[in-house]
């Protein structure tokens, strides 16, 4: 581009800035969320994400388009999923991927598949998901092991800890007390409104990582009940107190 069409674009930026200020609003360049969370892992030099609930690596595929490199492990006990989540991991040699689910104790249990993959969960869907994400019916159901996350990670370092498990985030870092402590950042799905039987409230999850040392810094909305509008569900993003 010409070095007067760059300034053009200064300073339209410019006299657009002003605009929205004169009427209230302020105005800035829009980044992705997955781009927000790349930014505070490269700025913190954190090494390792953890990714539990990976569906088919969307999540640790939008971190390396936006410039994360580091140590990259991913949990998903779907079968379906999982061939999904090693076909876009093959050939990155510094993203490993496992096929088994996580929770507080170490079992065997069976997890209700959903038609888009993404919403499957060990715990029941609940009506009000269902009428709000049409797309998203259970439609089998799998046996699957479940483990602790401290039994089956070794690996030390300091890291990101992302929970994408349908309701299942309580009984996640009920099995993973020492992987909490390194995190110095936690990813979480919240969920405003009971979408599957027997999960966690909000409040409930945002308290105890709060008692755990960690502040509440960014969200993306993303999953709204098509018939009235109602936001449902939220990426949350947390980082460790400085003094936790």
């Amino acid at each position: 581009m010409a070095p007067n069409a760059y300034a053009s674009k200064s300073v339209l930026a410019q006299r657009t800035k002003e605009l929205g200020r004169r009427l209230g609003v302020e105005i800035s360049r829009y980044r992705p969320f997955a781009a927000r969370v790349a930014a505070r892992l490269n700025e913190g030099a954190v090494p390792l994400v953890i990714d539990v609930g990976a569906s088919l690596g969307q999540f640790a595929s939008d971190l390396r388009k936006h410039g994360f490199r580091g140590d990259i492990v991913s949990f998903e006990p779907v079968h379906d999923a999982f061939v999904g989540l090693m076909a876009t991991a093959a050939g990155d040699v510094k993203w490993t991927c496992q096929r088994i689910a996580l929770g507080a104790v170490a079992e065997d249990a069976r997890i209700n598949v959903a038609s888009n993959l993404a919403s499957s969960s060990l715990l029941e869907m609940e009506s009000g998901h269902q009428s709000a994400a049409p797309w998203a019916s259970v439609i089998g159901v799998e046996s699957v092991g479940v483990a602790r996350l401290d039994d089956v990670l070794d690996d030390d370092r300091s890291c990101l800890l992302k929970l994408d498990v349908q309701g299942y985030e309580d009984r996640v870092l009920d099995g993973a007390p020492s992987t909490l402590a390194r995190a110095v950042l936690l990813q979480c799905e919240l969920s405003l409104a009971e979408l599957y039987a027997g999960q966690a409230p909000l409040r409930a999850l945002i308290d105890r990582l709060d008692d755990a040392g960690f502040d509440f810094v960014d969200l993306d909305p993303f999953f709204h009940d098509r018939a009235d509008g109602r936001l449902l569900q939220i990426d949350a993003l947390f980082a460790r107190r400085p003094s936790a």
